[in-house]
């Protein structure tokens, strides 16, 4: 009787240890539960996936300082929109929307060969890689509930959150001490996805792709194509500047003027000639 009663109480309390470690796998689990289920839940989106494995490419990748981990994260950042650009290809866009994938896969792609000039080697350093979590955060969670009317209103809309976060990010690592060509690099990928955002909001309010790349000053593939990258401009030789005279600098003297020859003494007359009026 006592051994069949101390069997069930340690099955009991397998079952309850087993119970526990549950919840607290499932606990750790929510987020990618939640992500999962959404994606389930609306079938209408078929950037879910993608967008998922941006964000976890991004939470990963992970430099030796602020901006190694800037420039590691945003190549994983510009990947994930080409991978939604193909997407939208796939689905019957509108001419206006399949012209803006198009021109996002060949500048994205632009731009990660110009940040991978400037990767660095070295240990990884996780405190730099936090710096950008809550940006990176923000940005999955509004993208990830970013919707529109049809697939190509939605995929704009993804992709001004998109913008937005590569926004946010380059915020941070230019307020965490970045310098030289990779500081230069930051601003550059900055202000293209400020214009690039300002752009889709005006598609958004019905302007064509070609008027809302008018109104926002956006580059077309063709013209960042022709832009050199940071790193390249850091590496070329410096043209010597010509030199300007200093406003406060007193001008030159006028050349002296040429001396005249001096006269050759006439010659003196003698008497004799005097006399016979020769002189």
């Amino acid at each position: 009787m006592k051994r069949t009663l101390l069997m069930s109480a340690a099955s009991a309390m397998a079952l309850l240890i087993a119970a526990c470690g549950s919840n607290e796998e499932a606990a750790q689990n929510e987020p990618a539960a939640n992500d999962a289920n959404a994606m389930m839940a609306d079938a209408s989106n078929p950037f879910a996936q993608s967008e998922m494995q941006m964000n976890e490419r991004m939470m990963a990748a992970v430099g030796t300082d602020a901006g190694d981990s800037w420039a590691k994260k945003m190549i994983e950042h510009h990947q994930g929109a080409i991978d939604m650009s193909r997407i939208i290809l796939e689905q019957n866009p509108s001419a206006d929307v399949a012209m803006m994938a198009r021109e996002t896969v060949e500048k994205q792609q632009k731009d990660i060969g110009d940040i991978r000039k400037l990767l660095k080697d070295g240990a990884p350093n996780q405190q730099s890689a936090d710096l950008y979590r809550p940006a990176m955060m923000d940005m999955h969670e509004k993208m990830m509930a970013a919707k529109g009317a049809d697939v190509s209103e939605t995929f704009m809309r993804k992709m001004l959150e998109h913008h937005k976060g590569a926004m946010a990010m380059s915020d941070v690592a230019l307020q965490n001490g970045v310098s030289g060509a990779l500081r230069m690099q930051i601003q550059k990928t900055r202000d293209d996805n400020q214009k690039d955002a300002e752009m889709i909001e005006a598609m958004l309010g019905g302007k064509s792709h070609q008027e809302a790349m008018a109104a926002s000053g956006a580059k077309s593939a063709s013209q960042a194509k022709a832009e050199p990258a940071p790193a390249d401009k850091a590496k070329a030789p410096a043209t010597a500047e010509p030199k300007v005279a200093s406003k406060s600098a007193k001008p030159a003297p006028p050349p002296p003027a040429p001396k005249t020859p001096p006269k050759a003494p006439e010659p003196t007359c003698l008497p004799e000639h005097r006399a016979a009026g020769h002189c």
